[in-house]
């Protein structure tokens, strides 16, 4: 039976196999997620991280020598972070011009499941057709074998019936 896959392009393949399509998490969508409340909380992690921060500088030297360099890396990367979820906000409001939807309405987690059910039924039908082919080409070979069949009974019914005239 040949199952369909979903390529890094975003192309579908077709590979041989009884398994079923190999389902990547970041298309499945096997989790939920709230696009506001992970950026509230990474901005929550970034003022905590910041805090912190000041809180070392008036600390001791030993915390300081022990403790600057993971907290400026963190603040670092949550200030990368921050700039990620911004540029993600963008391309939301990008893809909510394009799909004619007002911005403020559309929510990620809709786009993403509507994708999410588009792709299962879109992979439901194509595994359909090659079933259907896989039955039609059954059925094919099972009528040209009753065929052959019938041209055999035929013939041997034939072939019988000359050998009763001729007695």
């Amino acid at each position: 039976m040949q199952s369909w896959s979903e390529n890094r392009m975003g192309q579908f393949t077709s590979k041989q196999g009884p398994q079923e399509p190999e389902l990547n998490i970041s298309t499945s969508l096997q989790y939920k997620f709230n696009f506001d409340a992970m950026r509230a909380e990474a901005g929550d992690n970034l003022k905590k991280l910041l805090e912190v921060e000041k809180r070392l500088f008036l600390s001791t030297e030993d915390l300081k020598i022990q403790h600057t360099e993971f907290v400026q890396n963190s603040v670092s990367a949550s200030k990368d972070l921050q700039e990620e979820l911004a540029n993600i906000e963008k391309k939301k409001e990008e893809l909510a011009d394009y799909l004619c939807e007002d911005r403020k309405k559309m929510s990620l987690e809709d786009v993403f499941n509507t994708m999410k059910t588009f792709r299962e039924l879109f992979l439901k039908a194509l595994q359909e057709n090659q079933e259907r082919k896989e039955q039609a080409a059954k059925s094919e070979k099972r009528k040209k074998e009753l065929k052959v069949e019938d041209a055999k009974r035929l013939k041997a019914e034939h072939g019988k019936s000359s050998v009763f005239r001729k007695k």
